[in-house]
């Protein structure tokens, strides 16, 4: 994502793009719905939405037979996101993001 990129309203575009051997399967971006307080903010809700794909993309993979056995990894850009998604508790100072 790219924090606070739009000039006009302050909010961070989201990205992603998935691979199945060296082609891109899927791919996507969007204009997050809110102004990010931080960079780790907006990536962890780029996070978030690349997940969601992620899903979708394996229903749709066991779907049509390919049954996914092991788990996809994400990549991401940010040592305050990493932090976050390795330890999961509640930290005072991200209170915020969680309630988004």
């Amino acid at each position: 994502s790219d924090h606070a990129g739009n000039m006009d309203d302050r909010k961070s575009t989201s990205g992603f793009v998935f691979f199945m051997g060296s082609g891109p399967i899927s791919w996507g971006s969007k204009k997050q719905n809110f102004v990010s307080r931080s960079s780790t903010e907006a990536e962890y809700q780029a996070a978030g939405e690349a997940v969601c794909e992620v899903i979708w993309l394996r229903r749709i993979l066991e779907g049509i037979g390919l049954p996914q056995q092991k788990s996809t990894p994400v990549y991401v850009d940010n040592e305050g996101v990493l932090k976050l998604v390795r330890n999961p508790v509640f930290h005072e100072r991200t209170k915020h993001i969680e309630v988004q």
